[in-house]
């Protein structure tokens, strides 16, 4: 299983440069045949989803299968929240007054990512919802690792 990273839609990437310094606005995960997300429900959708030139493909940081993200479609009673990423886009001002990011109830992309490796036995946690970004930086160990030139898995998970 991979980690994909996705950039460059617009406006969602410049939006998401804004607010977290990359312009990585999506994540999750494939086996090069599938590919695992979180929109409004946690889905399954066919692989390639997006142009390989807008995409960072690498190896899980720790194992995960596609029975369990299958099982999780199936039992999973999380959502993606509104609410939630016009929160997760706050938190610069949320931080200039000495304040954590809120959540609403609902988990974005990058956090059903960061619960999974997590579940898992990773070990990185963090101390608010993180970004794509965040995520970028953890695993990749830079962030906006496209601009950077990071080019992950050369067949980019197709």
């Amino acid at each position: 299983m991979k980690v994909a990273f996705i950039y460059g839609k617009q406006p969602s990437s410049t939006l998401t440069k804004f607010f977290t310094g990359s312009c990585c606005y999506h994540i999750g995960f494939t086996d090069g045949v599938k590919f695992w997300d979180m929109s409004l429900l946690r889905r399954r959708r066919l692989w390639p989803l997006y142009p390989p030139g807008r995409v960072i493909v690498v190896p899980t940081p720790v194992p995960i299968t596609a029975e369990y993200l299958d099982l999780m479609l199936d039992t999973a009673v999380e959502r993606y929240g509104v609410l939630d990423y016009i929160l997760f886009a706050l938190r610069p001002l949320y931080h200039l007054v000495g304040k954590s990011t809120r959540n609403a109830g609902g988990i974005i992309c990058s956090e059903m990512v960061a619960n999974d490796l997590a579940f898992h036995g990773w070990p990185v946690r963090f101390a608010e919802v993180p970004s794509p970004a965040d995520l970028e930086e953890a695993i990749l160990g830079v962030r906006d690792a496209q601009r950077a030139g990071v080019l992950g898995d050369p067949a980019q998970g197709l």
